[in-house]
């Protein structure tokens, strides 16, 4: 008489378990919001400013135009960053709608805060630190800044959008679920009901 055969409950990380996901969905918004971030300060041209007697100028009307720029091409690049990477992990992740929606959420911050940390490490400094401490003539660039809350808002804006017409525009996977749904009662069903042999 042959024994049973136990096999091993798979781990945590296995393909397609739950944490895996979440792992791979968070690394994927993290690469790219610094990507997102070193594209921010690449695109941004800095307002040009001059240091005089600790105070600041802007040395052109062209520079005082581009003070808000870098809050524009911030929405811009993260928008279409964020764009990209809900698209992937929607495909990718077909049949796990609400744990990609925490997810999306949490990885679309966490992208968001990410692009505007690396953005403005590799721009110029604060010049009003500079200003504090010289009264010479002395020729700066603004800060690379974000203005206000409200374009952090991009990254889970764009995700949700993408989110949304992907599972409600393109409903194919939910379609075949449930026909394997059927299939797999069907078979439940007949089982059951089915001679038995004694």
């Amino acid at each position: 008489m042959s024994e049973p055969v136990h096999r091993a409950a798979p781990g945590p990380l296995a393909a397609g378990s739950p944490l895996r996901t979440a792992l791979y969905v968070m690394l994927a918004y993290a690469l790219l919001g610094v990507v997102a971030g070193v594209v921010w300060e690449w695109v941004w041209t800095p307002p040009g400013q001059v240091i005089s007697q600790h105070q600041l100028f802007y040395d052109s009307d062209a520079s005082l135009r581009r003070v808000y720029t870098g809050t524009g091409i911030y929405v811009v690049v993260g928008a279409v960053a964020s764009a990209l990477v809900a698209l992937v992990v929607c495909l990718r992740t077909r049949g796990r709608e609400l744990l990609v929606l925490v997810l999306i959420l949490v990885g679309s911050g966490l992208a968001a805060a990410l692009m505007w940390r690396v953005g403005t490490l590799l721009g110029p400094a604060n010049p009003a630190t500079l200003a504090a401490h010289t009264t010479a003539l002395t020729r700066t660039h603004g800060q690379l800044t974000v203005a206000g809350k409200s374009p952090y808002l991009a990254w889970p804006m764009a995700s949700l959008l993408v989110l949304a017409l992907v599972y409600f525009g393109w409903p194919g996977s939910l379609a075949a679920r449930t026909h394997a749904d059927e299939r797999s009662t069907d078979h439940r069903e007949a089982d059951i009901s089915g001679p038995s042999h004694g």
